[in-house]
């Protein structure tokens, strides 16, 4: 049984909200125990030297793209993330079950949702502008049924990648993710610039089905301006016993691929992007800016090409990071070497750098809970987010004085550069990083959501 000795170090506890000096013991991929400073070291176990660094459970990603990808697991586990949960915003693999097998050995571990885009095109809803019929949503329900009987975290919603998503179909799926004791996340539509609607429809969505929802990348949707209204409403909401919670990311501009629903002319009218607010991040025309010419090649010939969409607001993103129920998140993505927003590299370093140590906004034991604890409670991943006996050896060090994102936009700098500062990253009780490096470790494992099965089903 493999044994890892942490030493030197400062343990943060997310649960007390407190720092100690401890050493910590991992063997067989759990947490053996927590020992006093200076406890020798156990018989057969390799030394991990944490000295002048924080140690505390690993940082888990509520919202990513990874689905699968290698490279952006790595640039995950960099930045200390040991846990991402996939297929958001709608998009995911169909067959659940057979994508968390094949996930057996991986930077880090995933979890995954069903997407309602994929199955909403699976049943025959293949234009994303036009409505379901009930027989389509029938056939949604049975595989959305399908794939959280397959393992799947839960449904994603992305009613503003399918304008044509009626309220029948994201509320069926949402009853099912109530039934089987899962959660909802979703992506809300983009009516306008300033709009309010798409949050209370995603409300709606919660109240009326019961399910838990995840509202998505907020600082994206209400970081310009209505920031401070948005977050009352979640909060009137949840005081009327609506089960919300949000992820946020710490950077203003937002991307996706050209090609989607939320770049046709109408709807960049109506949230006021125009083409000076755009940034090409992958292909062959990656770190331009587009013109009119451009723009209307990319839609027609390079439409998964993504761009970034510079509209936010910068102070609005640690406004939505301070309310005690965010979950700091990266939004990352598939992307090939050199390409992406910096978000696939930077956002918990990021996030650990300007909110506490250049900002003061938090204190690093609030950081802390916010990264890793919060989102196992909210998520349902019991024995991850904690630094107890017998829970996973999932575990960051980092050095609080140095730690910082290097990241940049392309045209900029590398979106993928490795943060700094941290030390180790332990998954599954196996060093998997350290100093920015990858040891070549694939402990992530899948994660099949079947005990909350188990649990709703006995109820």
């Amino acid at each position: 049984m493999s044994m890892l000795f942490i030493y030197g170090g400062t343990v943060i506890d997310p649960e007390t909200l407190t720092r100690i000096p401890a050493d910590v013991l991992c063997a067989g991929g759990k947490i053996e125990r927590l020992c006093p400073r200076g406890t020798p070291l156990p018989q057969g176990a390799e030394a991990v030297n944490a000295e002048g660094c924080f140690v505390c459970p690993g940082f888990i990603d509520p919202h990513g793209h990874i689905d699968g990808c290698v490279h952006t697991g790595v640039l995950s586990l960099l930045q200390g993330i040991t846990t991402t949960v996939g297929g958001n915003c709608g998009f995911s693999p169909l067959h659940i079950g057979d994508f968390l097998h094949e996930q057996r050995h991986f930077p880090i571990h995933q979890a995954e949702l069903v997407g309602h885009c994929a199955l909403r095109e699976a049943a025959g809803a293949a234009d994303p502008f036009k409505p379901t019929t009930r027989e389509q949503v029938r056939r949604m329900e049975a595989l959305c049924e399908r794939a959280l009987c397959e393992g799947a975290a839960g449904v994603s919603l992305g009613p503003g990648y399918a304008p044509g998503s009626t309220l029948e179909e994201m509320e069926a799926l949402c009853r099912l993710a109530r039934r089987y004791g899962r959660f909802a996340a979703i992506d809300t539509r983009m009516y306008g610039l300033t709009d309010l609607h798409s949050l209370q429809e995603a409300i709606s969505l919660a109240a009326v089905s019961g399910c838990r929802m995840i509202i998505s990348h907020f600082e994206y949707q209400y970081g310009v301006g209505v920031e401070y209204e948005a977050l009352e409403m979640l909060e009137v909401a949840r005081q009327s016993g609506v089960d919300l919670y949000l992820d946020s990311g710490m950077y203003k501009d937002w991307c996706s691929s050209i090609g989607s629903a939320l770049f046709e002319p109408v709807t960049m009218r109506d949230n006021g992007i125009e083409l000076r607010h755009l940034r090409v991040i992958t292909g062959e025309h990656i770190g331009e800016l587009p013109d009119q010419a451009l723009y209307e090649h990319l839609r027609a010939e390079h439409a998964g090409d993504a761009v970034v969409v510079n509209t936010g607001d910068e102070e609005a993103v640690y406004t939505i990071q301070r309310y005690p129920l965010t979950m700091v998140s990266t939004d990352t993505g598939s992307y090939a070497p050199g390409e992406g927003h910096p978000q696939i590299a930077g956002s918990f370093p990021r996030y650990f750098h300007q909110m506490v140590r250049e900002r003061g906004e938090l204190t690093w034991e609030e950081a802390v809970f916010h990264a890793t604890l919060l989102p196992a409670r909210t998520l349902g991943l019991g024995t991850k987010g904690r630094l107890r006996a017998g829970f996973d050896a999932d575990l960051v060090v980092f050095d609080p004085r140095t730690i910082r994102d290097r990241a940049d936009f392309p045209g900029l700098g590398r979106p993928d550069a490795a943060p700094e500062g941290i030390r180790f990253v332990i998954v599954n009780g196996q060093i998997a990083a350290r100093d920015g490096r990858m040891t070549g470790a694939m402990a992530g494992r899948p994660i099949f959501a079947f005990e909350a099965l188990r649990t709703r089903k006995g109820a």
